[in-house]
């Protein structure tokens, strides 16, 4: 029954495709895994998971504090340079300051708490009550409060040292409604050491929220407490302030909820400072690596190796080996026999890969049957332009303009003449390319049409205009010539008068257009439907059009416009 069982499995695993065989695998090797895991979780992990996050939440605090205290240390600095300053002692020590003291006080308060981003008011006061200030926004003083003995009697028991409250103690606001920090200390006379003033520097909560800012997360949350326990500005859970409770301890921790959504909740009193930083940590698994697991950590790596062995052998046997067998099978193509594979292969992606590679070979083989058609109609289109082009009568009128000239003209106009003979006939062959460029078909068309005008005198005129950046592009060969010779012999000398032909070649969008125009007898809407359909009178035309369309695989690649008895524009569009 066992074994029975076993082979259904084996053949419906075989039925499978890849995909899901390789899918099934991994998800057995996962489970594996997970089971590991739990059983190293419940057992180790569990254990130490706690006292790790522990003490890194200890040394967030610390590090918070030091943070703290570091910036306080800043601004302390910037005190002594503020009340060391020879503006603002000489503004303290007037018996009755000036406009002018007073303006240089502030300007060296201004000066010196340039530099410092979390100034927002600097307050000096002199012992008779009068005061100079500089803010950043609107702060509104309690002149009640700075009178009070007991608020100043505090900052003057610091015995030159500063003091830390929050709003002053009540003294200054923000309009914003945003807590200030402020730092206070007596202004003692460098000379006498005896107090002359009174210097309050207001700093914005950023302070704060600095200390802590690179630590917190989602996992993470700080807030701080003044020296009374009261939050500043900072929203907290109802429930989680609720549970902590802040006593004289410099720092405490707890924690609640259950283990898989567990928080702690801790607090530290910041080293001469009023505030406290308290913090809402949830424990992280990921951060966690047990420090007394080593044969845990062996144990998974010769788990891995297994597995890796066994997907190696799986692979081998479903994946590498079939698509070896596959590939062998289709190199035969490389020899040249294009022949459909007969291996039997899984009804899998590589079975799949078989059946669309031999229904490839079939399509290839058609394309290849088309392109030799194609390729036949091309060479034929190219012998019938070179039988066009090399008509003997072309040759031995033009040899006979020739020695008509020998007779009557000079020396010169016969060696002309033999010469843009010779030069057409060089340009034509363009040493068996297939390909010129448009400079040379358009010399081409220069010589040819040099040599014409030997044989009919003055009935025709040529006028180029060319694009100069465009004459080093290719195209495929004797594309104009057969065009011109159209615009003569079935334009202009049906006309019976002198005609021009002009060629232009430009840009215009992705296309160069090559115009050929005639002032010759043109054609009207039927003659221009059946341009294409006539084999004869049109041969140059036709093949002219079928070679371009076959060398850039487009139809689209000419336009004919024509008014009976006036002239005809053949414009042809070679895709850049």
């Amino acid at each position: 029954m066992k074994r029975h069982m076993a082979r259904r499995m084996k053949k419906w695993f075989l039925t499978q495709k890849l995909k899901d065989k390789v899918r099934y695998l991994f998800l057995g090797i996962i489970g594996l895994y997970l089971v590991l895991f739990v059983f190293i979780y419940i057992f180790f992990i569990k254990r130490s998971m706690l006292n790790y996050t522990l003490e890194s939440n200890y040394n967030t605090m610390i590090s918070i504090g030091n943070n703290l205290n570091s910036e306080l240390s800043t601004i302390n600095s910037m005190s002594k340079l503020l009340t060391g300053n020879s503006n603002i002692n000489t503004y303290l020590l007037k018996d009755k300051p000036g406009t002018r003291f007073s303006h240089n006080a502030i300007t060296s308060m201004y000066d010196i708490t340039n530099t410092f981003k979390y100034v927002s008011s600097v307050y000096l006061y002199r012992l008779d009550g009068k005061y100079i200030h500089i803010t950043n926004g609107i702060t509104i003083v309690n002149q009640y409060i700075l009178e009070e003995e007991e608020w100043f009697k505090e900052i003057v028991d610091a015995r030159g040292g500063y003091v830390l409250d929050v709003n002053g103690g009540g003294a200054f606001f923000r309009k914003s409604g945003k807590p200030l920090i402020s730092f206070m200390r007596i202004v003692n006379d460098i000379e006498t050491q005896q107090p002359i003033g009174l210097m309050i520097i207001n700093l914005s909560d950023d302070i704060l929220k600095d200390s802590y800012k690179d630590m917190t997360s989602d996992d993470k949350q700080f807030y701080y407490y003044d020296k009374n326990l009261k939050l500043i500005n900072q929203g907290i859970d109802t429930e989680l302030e609720r549970d902590i409770e802040i006593t004289s301890k410099t720092f405490n921790q707890t924690t609640i909820g259950p283990f898989g959504n567990k928080k702690i909740l801790s607090y530290y009193h910041i080293p001469e400072t009023p505030f406290v930083i308290a913090g809402i940590e949830k424990m992280s698994y990921v951060e966690f690596i047990p420090s007394n697991a080593t044969w845990i950590i062996i144990s998974l790596i010769i788990l891995t190796i297994l597995s890796l062995i066994l997907i190696g052998l799986f692979i081998s046997m479903y994946i590498t080996t079939p698509i070896e067998r596959l590939v062998q099978s289709m190199d035969v193509a490389k020899r040249g026999w294009l022949r459909r594979v007969s291996l039997k292969l899984p009804d899998d992606e590589i079975g799949h890969l078989k059946n669309s590679y031999n229904n490839m070979l079939v399509a290839i083989n058609q394309l290849i049957n088309e392109l030799l058609e194609n390729e036949k109609a091309m060479q034929k289109a190219e012998l019938d332009v070179l039988q066009e082009q090399i008509k003997p009568h072309f040759l031995y009128n033009t040899l006979d303009t020739i020695a008509y000239l020998a007779l009557q003209e000079s020396s010169e106009n016969v060696y002309d003449a033999i010469e843009t003979l010779g030069n057409f006939y060089r340009r034509f062959l363009s040493k068996g390319s297939k390909v010129i460029s448009i400079r040379d078909e358009v010399a081409i068309v220069k010589d040819y049409l040099k040599l014409q005008k030997l044989r009919y005198d003055d009935i025709i005129e040529d006028e180029y205009d060319l694009c100069d950046d465009l004459l080093e592009v290719h195209v495929p060969k004797l594309i104009l010539q057969p065009l011109v010779e159209n615009s003569i012999y079935h334009g202009i000398r049906l006309k019976g008068e002198k005609g021009l032909i002009k060629i232009s070649v430009f840009q215009k969008d992705d296309f160069i257009h090559i115009v050929v125009y005639d002032s010759g007898v043109g054609m009207n809407e039927e003659q221009l439907d059946q341009i294409m359909q006539d084999n004869n009178k049109s041969f140059g035309f036709k093949g002219t059009i079928e070679r371009i369309q076959y060398y850039y695989g487009k139809e689209d690649v000419f336009e004919i416009k024509s008014v009976e008895g006036i002239y005809t524009e053949i414009d042809l569009k070679i895709p850049l």
